[in-house]
């Protein structure tokens, strides 16, 4: 942007100061932090820096950091922040003992900021204000120097921003925003779209010029996009047109479950490469990190190249690698490797000393360090909460152990990952990061219960063994052409030829974690407008009539695929049956849900299996194991089906319960 402003302008460019919001209050501080009490040279801590500081604080204090934990005080402190709010002003606001604690936390955390001659990111904005607010002389002197403000992406400011352009402002009123109200999508990190929506009242005499004219995608994108961003109550009008072409229509692939829909995305970007498409032509969007999984292995396995924007790859992951490491000591307690990693995850009190005495008495004994755990830990020295938690630790493991051959690898994982508690560990820190790292833990539990249902002979020996020949040969080079997987936020700003949508379910895309903590479905219809119009050419949509998300179905057709008038977008189904090989047809089970639509709203709202669970089918029973479809009563979710099974004779069984696999007709 500089470079451009500099061809623009010429040598007067260098008068312009043009930053982010952080480097220039950075620069603002650098010449004026004394008035503040802060010298000059006043460090600037990251975010692992502040967490730091703040674990420190939890433990001077004696705060136990589930109450609540570290990350989430860090990110309500943050928050804060991002509102002017003070201690002062927190403490005062506090409503429960969570909220007391996180006040005696902020408190301490500022006074040693300003110990340590140091400021966060969030205290570069609030000081900046604080100083513009404090000293009268220097917020003129500012006032004078930049005449003109102007603000790109003003739909993503905070509030803290929002005052300190408005101080900047005030005294001349020259101040022009560029903005896109349907383009706001951070509101969860501190963004206010009241900043934008309430821009005119903020000045009345400003003109508003409107930039209706989109220079990427065709009209039926731009169309479809805005008719699912139209049924936002609080919005700028605006109609998006283009010179280009009306183009091709939206396509929407109807899976059957997440490895289906992998394998038909792949499939689409296979052909377009026969037909002279680069890999870069296309990107991959989807809501949650935790959906790559799926989209690598079929990339991957197709030999696609592939880069992952905004994330490390899905087995690369911390709480990926943490419960692989778990799993790993099961298979071979000799991976001391492993056990280091997770010796204190989740944490269980045992720290560097108690590591130490371990691998001492290892040493002497000549035993891996999971063998003295099991047989030696009382000679080890360690005692109080690590002792105790160790001695849980090895019970669990050997437990576990001993069922390895009763229960299947998927079991294993999900068993391991509720006794060690990792999922509740990651709900108490109660962040959205946090959420995140949970829903990777159940996608990796959905992989295993993947490869458990495809293998002949499975096992966790030869899952893990699967694992590390992806890990070890998935190289690809940065720089040649590749596949762009991304989120949807990490797809602002970004244009592609072709760009798929993946997990257009309800209950996925729109978000909702739970049943009581649903993201700001405005926001989320924003969203998904923002990923449709990072597509020029081509768009597809895909949805998965089954979802391994920790044992759970999808919620049906997203709500915004009901927004898309139907000329606007064509059906494909990406059939099991025919031409896609023996590995697609057998993975066809209670996972595929669809069936040819009757019209147009049908197909979208109800996936009927009738067409599949045909008298005459063969199917397999988890428990009644292999049979045939004799007979059928009623139809829909009320479907009843008499099987008769190879050794337990003739069952009644509701369709929608009986977890049948469709195995020949």
């Amino acid at each position: 942007m500089k470079e451009r402003v500099v061809k623009l302008l010429g040598p007067e460019a260098r008068w312009v100061w043009l930053s982010t919001f952080h480097s220039f209050c950075a620069r603002v501080l650098r010449d004026n932090a004394e008035a503040l009490g802060f010298k000059k040279s006043f460090s600037i801590y990251d975010d692992s820096e502040s967490m730091a500081l703040i674990k420190r604080i939890y433990k001077d204090l004696g705060i136990p950091e589930a109450q609540p934990s570290p990350a989430a005080a860090q990110s309500r402190i943050s928050r804060a922040k991002d509102r002017l709010i003070t201690p002062d002003g927190y403490a005062s606001q506090a409503k429960d003992f969570l909220e007391q604690n996180i006040a005696r936390v902020y408190e301490e955390y500022q006074k040693r900021l300003l110990k340590n001659q140091a400021m966060d990111f969030d205290d570069l904005l609030m000081k900046t204000v604080e100083l513009f607010e404090k000293e009268s002389a220097v917020l003129s002197y500012f006032q004078n120097r930049f005449r003109y403000i102007l603000v790109d992406e003003y739909q993503d400011t905070n509030h803290s921003q929002y005052r300190l352009v408005n101080l900047l402002a005030q005294k001349d009123r020259n101040i022009c925003v560029v903005g896109d109200d349907d383009q706001s999508i951070y509101t969860w990190r501190g963004a206010d779209i009241s900043n934008i929506l309430d821009f005119e009242k903020d000045y009345p005499e400003a003109r508003v010029i409107k930039l209706e004219q989109n220079y990427r995608s065709t009209q039926n994108i731009l169309d479809a996009a805005g008719d699912v961003v139209t049924k936002i109550p609080a919005r700028k009008s605006k109609k998006l047109f283009t010179e280009k072409a009306e183009g091709e229509k939206i396509s929407l692939l109807l899976c059957g479950d997440e490895v289906d829909e992998a394998e038909s995305i792949t499939e689409k970007i296979r052909l377009g490469m026969i037909h002279d498409k680069a890999a870069s032509d296309f990107a991959v969007l989807y809501r949650t990190n935790a959906q790559s999984r799926a989209l690598e292995d079929s990339l991957r396995y197709k030999g696609i190249p592939y880069t992952i924007v905004g994330g490390i790859k899905f087995y690369e992951r911390a709480e990926v690698k943490d419960i692989l490491a778990f799993l790993r000591i099961l298979v071979n307690p000799a991976d001391d490797l492993a056990l280091r990693r997770i010796i204190n995850v989740p944490k269980r009190g045992v720290g560097k000393t108690s590591l130490e005495k371990l691998e001492r008495l290892a040493d002497e004994k000549g035993q891996p360090l999971m063998a003295v755990l099991i047989s030696s830990l009382d000679e080890s020295g360690i005692s109080g909460k690590a002792g105790k938690e160790l001695e849980k630790f090895v019970s669990i493991m050997n437990d576990l152990s001993s069922k390895m051959e009763e229960l299947s690898p998927d079991e294993i994982a999900a068993r391991l990952i509720e006794r060690i508690g990792y999922l509740d560990a990651l709900y108490d820190e109660g962040t959205p990061e946090a959420d995140v790292r949970a829903d990777n833990v159940k996608e990796l539990v959905a992989g295993i219960n993947e490869y458990t249902e495809r293998g002949e002979s499975p096992t966790l020996a030869g899952f893990l063994e699967e694992v590390a020949l992806i890990t070890d040969i998935d190289t690809w080079d940065d720089s040649t052409p590749s596949v762009t997987l991304m989120t949807l936020h990490s797809a602002k700003g970004l244009e592609f030829d072709t760009v798929f949508i993946s997990g257009m379910e309800d209950g996925l895309f729109p978000l909702q974690r739970n049943f009581d903590d649903s993201s700001d479905p405005d926001e989320e219809r924003r969203l998904c407008y923002v990923g449709m119009t990072r597509a020029k050419n081509k768009l597809y949509l895909s949805m998965a009539g089954f979802r391994r998300r920790w044992g759970d179905y999808t919620g049906g057709p997203s709500v915004f695929l009901k927004d898309i008038p139907e000329d606007l977008m064509e059906v494909e189904r990406f059939n099991y049956w025919e031409g896609y090989g023996a590995a697609a047809r057998n993975s066809y089970n209670k996972r595929s849900n669809y069936a040819k639509r009757k019209t147009y709203e049908l197909e979208l709202e109800e996936f009927d299996i009738d067409e599949m669970l045909s008298e005459g089918t063969k199917v397999l029973h988890d428990k009644f194991g292999q049979g045939i479809i004799i007979s059928r009563e009623g139809g829909g979710e009320d479907l009843m089906l008499t099987v008769r099974f190879e050794r337990y004779g003739n069952k009644k069984l509701m369709a929608k319960y009986a977890n049948l696999e469709i195995i020949g007709r």
